[in-house]
Formats: C-alpha cells, sequence, structure tokens
C-alpha cells in the first residue's frame, strides 16, 4: 500500500482530472484493472477526495463505462466545471467498435450533476469530430468561461487527417448553453507533435499557460505561455514539469496555490528493464511561478507537516576526487516510505555528483539520482553489472558554489526529487538491493551542509 503516491489497490489510476469545490480538492481519473475477464472492458471514471494530498476519500465510481454499442465504452479525459447552477463534465467517448457501423472512434460527451457524487448521462449533447479531422484522435475536453466574450470555450485534442507526421492541435469550440457547440478553429497549432493531449488553459499573476502532454516519442509534459488570453504563445527554453515518468498532468488552484496533478506510470512485470506502462500513481506537484514567468515545480507545502525526523547527519561534510569517485554513505532507512532533506554546494567543474539511494552497502549496487553539471541535466539511473535500463533525464540549471536544496521521497517503488523548488523528476525502483542512501561525487568536489532523513509520523 503507497503511503505518499495515491493508486487505487485493486487497479491503476491516470489522467487525473482536478476540481476545487469548498475546501476540498475532487480528483476524477481513469481507473484500469488491467483485466477485462475478469472486471470486463472498458474504463469508468472513479474519483477520490482529499484536503492536504495525503489523506484521501475514495469516493467510488462517477461515470460508469458504457457497452460496445455505445459511444463510451472508454471513458477517457476531459474537465469539470460548475455553470449553470449544475457542475458539468465534458469528457471523451472512445470506442473501435463503432467504426464499422460508420461511426466515429472518439466524441466529445456531457453528463451533468447537482453534487459532484451522482452523474447524468446526457449523450444527445455528443458532439462529433468535423470530417476533416481524424476521428481517432478527437478528445479530452478542457471547458472553461470566457469573461471577456460571454461565453463558454472547449479546447480539444485534434489531428488533420492524413500521414502527416506532426499533424496535431489543439482546437478550440464555443458555445453558449454548453449543449451545442460550434467549431471555432485553431487555439495552437505548432507542427511539432503527433497530437497534444489532455489541454489545461490557467492565468497565474501576468501570464496565460496551456498545458499539454506531448504524445509523440517524448512522453512529456509540457507548456507554453502567452501575455494575453490567446497567444502569441512562446515556449519557454525548458518547458517540461518533469520527465518521462509523469504523464497526462492537469492543474487546479485553491486559490492559493496551483498544483499539477500528473501520474507516475508502472513498469511491465514491476521489473526495472520492463516497458512503461499506462496509468499507475498519482504524483502531485506545486507549480512556482518565476519572476520571468517560466513555471517549476515544488513538494506541496501541505506535504511539510506530515513528517518527524528519524536521523541527522552530524555537521558538514567535504566529498572530493578529481580523478574517480568518492562517496559517504548517510542513512539507512528502515521504512517503506521516507524523505530525505539535503543541502549541500558543489565546486565549479565538477563532473558529476548525486544521490545513491536502495544501495547495497557492500556490492554498492543500487539507483542514483546524478547531476551533470557542464550537461545541464539531472538524471536517475539503477546501478548494476549491466542493465538494459536507460533511465530517466531532465534538463536543469544549477550554479556552482551555491546552495543547492534536495527533496527526495520514496514511496516502496515510487520515488521523486525535488531540486531548489523549481525541479522534479519522478522515479521507479523495482529491485533496490539495499536501503542505504549516500551522497557521492566524481570529478569534483561537493560540500554538505545538511542532512536530515524524515518519517512519517505516526
Amino acid at each position: 500500500m503507497y503511503r505518499l503516491f495515491y493508486k487505487p489497490e485493486d487497479a491503476v489510476s491516470g489522467d487525473y482530472i482536478p476540481f476545487f469545490w469548498e475546501g476540498t480538492f475532487h480528483l476524477f481519473y481513469l481507473k484500469d484493472w488491467r483485466n477485462a475477464e475478469k472486471y470486463g472492458e472498458g474504463i469508468p471514471w472513479f474519483k477520490v477526495k482529499t484536503q492536504d494530498f495525503y489523506h484521501f476519500e475514495d469516493a467510488g465510481e462517477m461515470i460508469p463505462r458504457g457497452g460496445r454499442e455505445d459511444q463510451d465504452l472508454c471513458v477517457f479525459t476531459g474537465s469539470v466545471i460548475a455553470a449553470q447552477g449544475k457542475f458539468h463534465i465534458f469528457y471523451t467517448g472512445n470506442t473501435p467498435y463503432l467504426e464499422e457501423k460508420g461511426g466515429v472512434q472518439q466524441a466529445v460527451m456531457h453528463a451533468v450533476s447537482d453534487d459532484l457524487e451522482h452523474w447524468t448521462k446526457a449523450p444527445k449533447d455528443t458532439l462529433i469530430p468535423a470530417k476533416q479531422y481524424d476521428h481517432h484522435h478527437f478528445r479530452d475536453p478542457f471547458v472553461y468561461y470566457d469573461e471577456a466574450k460571454k461565453n463558454y470555450v472547449m479546447l480539444t485534442v485534434s489531428r488533420k487527417n492524413g500521414e502527416e507526421l506532426y499533424a496535431g492541435f489543439t482546437a478550440r469550440y464555443v458555445s453558449e448553453d454548453l449543449k451545442t457547440w460550434r467549431d471555432d478553429g485553431v487555439f495552437w497549432a505548432p507542427n511539432l507533435y503527433h497530437t497534444h493531449e489532455c489541454p489545461d488553459y490557467f492565468k497565474m499573476g501576468d501570464w496565460w499557460y496551456l498545458v499539454f502532454s506531448e504524445y509523440s516519442d517524448q512522453y512529456a509534459t509540457r507548456y507554453v505561455m502567452a501575455p494575453t488570453p490567446n497567444g502569441p504563445w512562446h515556449m519557454p527554453g525548458d518547458d517540461v514539469f518533469d520527465g518521462r515518468a509523469f504523464y497526462a498532468a492537469k492543474t487546479a488552484s485553491d486559490g492559493a496555490g496551483r498544483y499539477l496533478f500528473g501520474w507516475l506510470p508502472t513498469r511491465e512485470g514491476n521489473k526495472d528493464e520492463g516497458n512503461w506502462q499506462w496509468g499507475g500513481n498519482l504524483v502531485v506537484h506545486q507549480l512556482v511561478q518565476q519572476s520571468d514567468g517560466t513555471l517549476g515545480c515544488k513538494l506541496p507545502e501541505s506535504l511539510n507537516f506530515i513528517w518527524q525526523t528519524a536521523a541527522e547527519y552530524p555537521g558538514a561534510a567535504e566529498l572530493q576526487n578529481a580523478e574517480g569517485r568518492q562517496a559517504l554513505r548517510l542513512f539507512a532507512p528502515q521504512c517503506g516510505a521516507y524523505r530525505v532533506d539535503l543541502t549541500l554546494r558543489f565546486k565549479e567543474g565538477t563532473r558529476q555528483f548525486g544521490v545513491y539511494l536502495g544501495q547495497d552497502e557492500k556490492s554498492k549496487a543500487g539507483y542514483k539520482y546524478e547531476f551533470l553539471p557542464e550537461e545541464g541535466l539531472l538524471e536517475f539511473r539503477k546501478m548494476a553489472w549491466i542493465s538494459n535500463e536507460k533511465g530517466l533525464n531532465r534538463a536543469v540549471c544549477i550554479e556552482a558554489e551555491k546552495e543547492l536544496r534536495l527533496t527526495l521521497l520514496v514511496d516502496g517503488d515510487a520515488c521523486v526529487l525535488y531540486v531548489n523548488d523549481t525541479y522534479a523528476l519522478c522515479a521507479r525502483m523495482y529491485e533496490p538491493k539495499g536501503k542505504d542512501i549516500a551522497l557521492f561525487v566524481a570529478g569534483g568536489q561537493v560540500r554538505l551542509l545538511s542532512a536530515r532523513l524524515l518519517e512519517l509520523k505516526a
């Protein structure tokens, strides 16, 4: 059972659709049992509720899946909005069985509720993609109210028909009644991706943001930003929130902060070398807006109050090796869920340094989060004699001789490292060889200023 990264006990979860209402985050999600023989075909929406991203209340099924003759055999991603005295969900209805009867694989569908708990489908409101668009890629509606134009806007995943590789774009539809929608053209079409999934749109400070997940070769959640509601859209140099192991993230705000809700995928066979799979655990990052409007991620503030100190490294320490590696064993956590806070500095010219985790004290096999300052990269890798695991990486910008603050969360086989309240990198580690946490450097110098191991309060 996971303590930090929610997952239903009998299934995996994906594509969280967050909605904040009266002090509570309602987290709708797609539930996949990965066992059609036992649980039936298709995917429904379920929901959990939380106020702190630690305590979760299972609210059960929200939108049931249909049958093979229905448009929504699979209830795929969408959004929630409060409007006209009710709550509305717009979601993707997906089934491959209607094509042979002249239907479409994907369409946008509508459900309504008075209480966020009981939902009634409105199949008459179904929106079918226009003929010039690929009906295999018409999904993930995000609906909001445009105060300036006094109408509702729906952003959807779309693709032009044909074989063009990068034909994906974000389409826009408008409506006055949330029932009848008309095509309002292209919202954003960069000609960069096969498809942009799970659009999410919001204003923060003086900037508007469009968040999307790249359904191409990278599988990353990205964003673009604009000084006005409709662009022009600027792609920042570092436009990702995390790495390959964090996907389909959407945002919600409680009025004080804005949070990013994505999922950490499992790996086939629960093996480090297994292929990434659809679905896994919920991971929540808190968004941080920098002075230039760019966005970063940090541990949600509410998760700072669930810990107690288990151990502290006594004093400071210096690691230095110009010709090879030097490591310092810090802790050996005995529990399945823990946190490590580190503060350190590295010297100019240092080739690589980082943190070992799940390490065996004798063989030194385990995993590592490794910084490569000259390459501007943070990587996660398994350490083994031979491994087919390619690892994970993301861009980081860190400066020598300045304090570097690291927060590592581990929950069973799931982990995430936060760097300077700006960068995050999620990972899986299915086969730890031991329990040790260590600091290391190779080809340079690192000074440890403080290190603390924290465990969950009883």
